[in-house]
């Protein structure tokens, strides 16, 4: 008879598997991550890679759907802490066009602390909508 803990990882897998149904490969990115990836445009050109300045399109979503942040034409080197971990994470990869959704855990943004003066409340999972517009 299967433990606690093989029923609840089959249990997760049957419901990742139910949960892409639909899905090709190309519309669905792992990643090493707690980040969950939809790449919803794939985009065209080589890969964004950690180095490369990139320009980006965002916005950034709080659990009820208000938007809280975004800003066109904001450019950063990919990789050097410039941004948040999540969206580090969610850029790698991303060719020129492509667009993402990204489901962020705390962790990979501003955790316990919070942002903006009670903005981003601490713990919060956020929604990360990203275009990517330029890799140099």
């Amino acid at each position: 008879m299967p433990d606690m803990r093989s029923r609840a990882s089959l249990s997760a897998l049957v419901l990742a598997t139910v949960a892409l149904v639909g899905c090709s490969e190309r519309d669905v990115k792992v990643k090493e991550t707690p980040l969950r990836v939809l790449s919803e445009t794939v985009g065209h050109g080589r890969e964004a890679q950690p180095g490369d300045i990139v320009t980006i399109d965002y916005r950034v979503l709080l659990p009820d759907g208000r938007e809280l942040l975004s800003q066109k034409d904001f450019s950063f080197q990919l990789g050097a802490g410039v941004v948040v971990e999540g969206m580090d994470q969610a850029v790698d990869g991303m060719r020129v066009g492509g667009k993402r959704t990204v489901k962020c855990p705390p962790h990979k943004h501003w955790g316990s602390a919070g942002y903006g003066d009670g903005k981003i409340s601490p713990n919060t999972h956020l929604t990360f909508s990203v275009r990517l517009t330029a890799v140099d």
